[in-house]
């Protein structure tokens, strides 16, 4: 996963020119990084932010204390440790990742940052091992381009959330971009749309505040 992958879901995290943009280029072709602290350097880069907007992001949907919400590639915590906040202490936030790594630095994130409320979860490229009607929303930022067989997937987020939960995904609009994956590798905004419908999403609401990634809701 790490947004979202290793071997088959490797990271869609967009990057910036220059070296990071060189970096990019290997995680879009499933090339694994150099190093893991060269793969968190690029994933929390801070110039991500200006693009990015994740404290917008966080606002934008509302979450309330006590909820449960699953970050699926959650890598080194880049918005898993943001939703944390956001619900508080009372809340639960699950980093999903099949990076046993990028999950082992997260936590050393997390209790630096004084953060009881998450918990690791390793899952598998093609199932994200979350139990039935666990959470209220399910977050995917970068990732979901890299997730094969999605019809297969969907269902499985579908039964990871709670009645009237949402379904929350952010990638990149398929056109040439400074940053992101190459065109080939991204999913139309309507494409997606259709996938999630078919598995029984119901879209709920589109956001158009992001340079270069569409942000769209479902629910369940």
């Amino acid at each position: 996963m790490t947004r979202f992958g290793r071997s088959v879901l490797l990271v869609a995290v967009p990057l910036l020119v220059g070296v990071t943009a060189s970096a990019q280029v290997q995680h879009q072709e499933h090339h694994p990084p150099r190093s893991t602290s060269r793969y968190i350097q690029v994933l929390e880069d801070p110039s991500r932010d200006a693009w990015q907007q994740p404290e917008k992001v966080i606002a934008t949907l509302g979450l309330k204390p006590g909820e449960r919400v699953a970050d699926l590639g959650a890598g080194p915590g880049y918005f898993t440790l943001r939703f944390a906040r956001a619900v508080g202490p009372t809340g639960h936030v699950y980093g999903v990742d099949v990076s046993r790594e990028m999950l082992d630095y997260l936590e050393k994130q997390a209790r630096t940052q004084h953060l009881t409320n998450i918990q690791p979860v390793l899952a598998e490229p093609h199932d994200p091992k979350l139990a039935p009607a666990s959470v209220d929303m399910i977050f995917i930022c970068d990732t979901l381009h890299h997730i094969s067989d999605r019809a297969m997937y969907f269902p499985l987020l579908m039964r990871a959330l709670k009645p009237g939960g949402r379904l929350v995904n952010i990638d990149f609009y398929k056109r040439p971009l400074p940053v992101g994956p190459p065109v080939e590798m991204k999913i139309p905004q309507a494409e997606m749309i259709r996938e999630a419908e078919a598995a029984g999403f119901h879209l709920i609401q589109k956001y158009k505040f992001l340079k270069y990634q569409y942000f769209v809701v479902f629910k369940r």
